[in-house]
């Protein structure tokens, strides 16, 4: 069973459900990560590129684990980066967390409770953009 959480409200006779399938909260996190500076990407999913990131056909949902918790409205989220290297690691994962925070809050009536994380691999962003290079060529 996937993943939902509800919100039931009674507005007089009619009662009214909300709910979210995990898929939904894990694009919200790709989508929002992919625009923090430092991250190149998640576990299985392509984020940043050179050309137009926004652009990516990239399904932002792969790489993103979600967690849901259907009685509390609350939601835990882990996923593998692989983040760039110089950029202070700390610095990057507290714009990762907050970023995600408000925009789940945002966006959907859940409370994140726990966002982990785990760095996979530093790269340069050149190291990164060559590894990628050979790998569409390979595909192709």
């Amino acid at each position: 069973m996937e993943g939902k959480t509800m919100t039931q409200e009674n507005n007089g006779p009619v009662a009214t459900v909300l709910t979210y399938d995990d898929d939904v909260l894990a694009k919200i996190a790709g989508n929002t990560v992919r625009d923090v500076d430092g991250v190149l990407s998640l576990e299985g999913n392509l984020i940043d590129t050179v050309t137009d990131k926004f652009n990516d056909d990239t399904d932002p949902s792969m790489g993103v684990k979600v967690d849901l918790d259907n009685d509390d409205k609350e939601v835990k989220l882990a996923m593998d980066a692989v983040l760039e290297y110089g950029k202070s690691i700390p610095t990057v994962f507290k714009k990762v967390t907050s970023k995600l925070t408000q925009t789940i809050s945002e966006m959907t009536d859940l409370k994140p409770i726990e966002i982990k994380i785990h760095v996979k691999d530093l790269q340069t962003r050149d190291e990164y953009m060559k590894k990628n290079r050979k790998s569409e060529k390979k595909g192709k």
